[in-house]
């Protein structure tokens, strides 16, 4: 019996698909280095965002796939990992839905200026209802950076909005949904700015302070992909200083973000902890879909979502 390390949650959303196929599965809270190198035999794992560095490979010398339980893999060096003979493989699309429906809501959230005004009733009841003023998302104009399979479900919900779609993405899918423009012109134009790129060292703080000043100061910046793509420091400062009007943020630079974080002390920062995916649609088909790429690499077959190509 060959031995995986999956996520628990992972193995109760399959059914225990991975057991049923007769693998000798380990069950772990989140897979990371320490609990792959505790079994030196293991074949695959399953993971989530830890961490697995290059010196993993030569202490696990059955290991045969790094299954993502997601879509970004910047967690793992994938190319390196091939010449050690691993595969790398992710689940694009199987959290697009959950994601996307995550950014819409930041956008509405942060249109209707609803977490403020919530937070002005509980303090002053009805007597200042007009003191915060919201807009509508209907008929803005939205950036969507990236358009792989979230930034297009972004596209399509926000097609019931009436909006004005403006996408930068290094590589151009026919779409119905929007046009295609340089960044300059997105972040220029923009009334909300969504970004689903993939981090990458060229993308890196793609959203610094010389981007925050071109966006309008009634604009919104939402982030449901990587922390690493916007320069916080530079945020913070732009949120600080109302250069835009708000932020809606699911990543961070670092992860888990401080209790006493800047950003945490802002009224025009709608934080979450890296949750948008966290649905019971999203689990499922992210659990599934890593269970049938370990599985199809351990039979001997090419695994449908892979990032990498091994070289042994």
């Amino acid at each position: 019996m060959q031995k995986i390390i999956i996520p628990e949650a992972a193995d109760a959303q399959t059914n225990h698909y991975l057991a049923q196929k007769g693998y000798d599965v380990i069950k772990v809270a989140n897979p990371s280095k320490a609990d792959l190198l505790a079994h030196p035999d293991v074949a695959g794992a399953m993971v989530y965002l830890s961490p697995m560095p290059n010196d993993l490979y030569d202490q696990l010398p059955n290991l045969k796939v790094l299954a993502r339980y997601g879509v970004g893999y910047d967690n793992i060096d994938a190319d390196y990992a091939a010449k050690k003979g691993v595969w790398v493989t992710n689940t694009p699309g199987a959290n697009a839905v959950s994601v996307a429906e995550a950014a819409v809501t930041d956008m509405l959230l942060l249109a209707k200026q609803s977490i403020p005004i919530a937070a002005n009733m509980k303090t002053n009841g009805w007597t200042q209802k007009e003191s915060i003023v919201g807009r509508e998302l209907t008929g803005a104009t939205v950036g969507i950076i990236g358009f792989g399979d979230i930034g297009q479900t972004v596209a399509k919900l926000l097609t019931g909005f009436g909006c004005r779609i403006l996408i930068y993405n290094r590589t151009h899918r026919d779409t119905p949904y929007g046009t295609y423009v340089d960044l300059e012109t997105l972040l220029t134009e923009s009334d909300f700015v969504s970004i689903h790129i993939a981090a990458v060292p060229a993308t890196e703080h793609l959203i610094d302070a010389q981007a925050l000043k071109l966006m309008k100061k009634s604009a919104y910046l939402v982030n449901m992909a990587r922390g690493a793509i916007v320069d916080e420091q530079a945020l913070y400062d732009a949120l600080k200083q109302h250069d835009i009007a708000g932020a809606g943020l699911d990543v961070f630079e670092h992860e888990p973000l401080p209790k006493d974080d800047p950003l945490m002390s802002l009224d025009n920062a709608y934080l979450t902890p890296h949750s948008a995916a966290i649905t019971h649609e999203a689990g499922y088909n992210m659990a599934m879909g890593a269970s049938k790429m370990i599985d199809a690499v351990l039979s001997g077959q090419t695994p449908e979502w892979a990032v990498n190509q091994p070289v042994k």
